[in-house]
């Protein structure tokens, strides 16, 4: 028994390492254009390209500089090619008033309700003693 018992665990696992399944390997894929620009104040510039299709360009700037609402406030898009062969594209914009996301694969809804969640009043801050 204590001789069959080991043989059995192994055929089990071997079973179950065929039968996961394999991922076919992939190209790589050849990065065009990856520029990043920092700039003095805090804010960016960033551009990404790949053969694929997929791209990204973001553009940060600081707001109310110098005071304690002091942020970044980012405006930006992606692309890629999804499973169908469409090109897939989406906007944003990012900041103190939150993230809103718009494009063709975006529900509207969703967009809609964070761009009024924008607009509501924030809590003010409570300082510490």
């Amino acid at each position: 028994m204590c001789k069959i018992l080991p043989l059995f665990v192994l055929a089990v696992l071997v079973a179950c390492g065929h039968a996961l399944p394999v991922e076919p390997e992939r190209e790589p894929v050849a990065i065009l254009k990856s520029e990043i620009i920092k700039k003095v104040d805090g804010g960016y510039n960033t551009v990404y390209e790949a053969a694929d299709g997929t791209s990204r360009n973001e553009e940060a700037v600081v707001v109310d500089k110098g005071t304690d609402e002091e942020a970044l406030e980012v405006k930006g898009s992606y692309k890629y090619i999804n499973d169908e062969g469409q090109e897939v594209e989406v906007f944003y914009t990012a900041g103190k008033n939150g993230f809103v996301p718009y494009g063709s694969i975006i529900n509207p809804e969703i967009t809609a309700v964070a761009e009024a969640a924008k607009d509501l009043p924030k809590p003010e801050k409570v300082e510490k003693p």
